[in-house]
């Protein structure tokens, strides 16, 4: 599907990949599908494993520049990366997914997909020729490319020591902007986007609308917002205080317990109701909340005010 191979001396070479500050351009990319768009392009990162609020914002601040009329590039990586290219597709928008293999290899198995629709509708690039396997020595490399591809970097979620603080990091060197998704200091997940805001190396984001802000002032007319909208459910008490409790960093059934002073019975038939309305979700051996879960937990604590 219109394979190639592009250098700096081609139409197609993006100018932003020669100004990425004291690293090194690639000197060629491989290329399949679309050519790559002119149109300015946004990086969204994040954690492979990311809690339920982390793919949410993603998704949804996504959907955000998406419709201010940025390309999205991302790594194809599980989780954030994943939800952020899924969900430019399904917004009609452009992405590019930058490989730290050959455009022969699939890798993760479970993105496949993903990575042929992207090479329908989009574009893969990779410094790396065919048969070259994924190694753990490729993906930094292969993260200056996202950031220097992109005007702008936005990380949802990752850990201290993760891919995306990497592409976060070439992004200061490379002088561009870079956007974080805070979480809560128990998200373990979330302590490498928390330390970027902590050190103002970061713009603390929560609406879409504070990066047009940052960027550009006036650019999109009306916000899209990230706030959750309360819902007024009526639920068993002990439900209800579960529910309260719980916020995105998963909670085991015991420590439910000890924080309410239920028994186990009471707390396992409440998470199980729970469970089944989809207002909280079993992650390993805890329970975290739902976005369902949030709104509903939003009309719970508002009632009590």
């Amino acid at each position: 599907m219109n394979e190639r191979t592009i250098t700096s001396r081609h139409d197609e070479w993006p100018d932003l990949l020669d100004e990425l500050g004291p690293l090194a351009s690639p000197s060629l990319l491989h290329l399949q599908g679309r050519r790559l768009p002119d149109q300015p392009l946004f990086a969204v990162v994040g954690a492979r494993r990311p809690t339920i609020a982390g793919l949410d914002a993603a998704r949804g601040l996504t959907k955000g520049l998406v419709e201010a009329g940025f390309g999205i590039v991302s790594g194809l990586a599980a989780g954030i990366d994943a939800a952020a290219h899924e969900t430019a597709l399904a917004y009609g928008g452009y992405t590019a997914a930058v490989l730290g293999f050959g455009l022969d290899v699939d890798y993760p198995r479970r993105n496949a997909r993903l990575k042929r629709a992207i090479a329908e509708r989009g574009t893969l690039v990779t410094e790396y020729p065919e048969g070259t396997a994924p190694r753990a020595l490729h993906f930094p490399k292969r993260n200056r490319i996202i950031a220097g591809l992109a005007v702008a970097t936005l990380v949802v979620e990752g850990g201290a020591k993760s891919g995306a603080l990497i592409t976060a990091r070439y992004a200061l060197d490379a002088n561009r902007d870079v956007f974080a998704v805070p979480g809560s200091f128990r998200n373990v997940m979330a302590a490498g986007s928390n330390e970027l805001i902590r050190r103002s190396e970061a713009a603390l984001v929560t609406d879409v609308a504070h990066i047009f802000e940052e960027l550009a002032g006036e650019v999109h007319e009306g916000p899209v917002q990230l706030g959750l909208e309360p819902v007024r459910v009526d639920l068993p008490d002990d439900e209800a205080r579960i529910v309260v409790l719980l916020d995105d960093a998963p909670a085991s059934p015991d420590r439910i317990c000890r924080e309410l002073g239920l028994e186990v019975g009471r707390v396992a038939l409440g998470l199980a109701r729970l469970e089944a309305r989809g207002l909280v979700n079993r992650r390993g051996p805890g329970y975290e909340i739902t976005t369902a879960g949030a709104r509903t937990r939003a009309g719970l604590v508002g009632s009590m005010v």
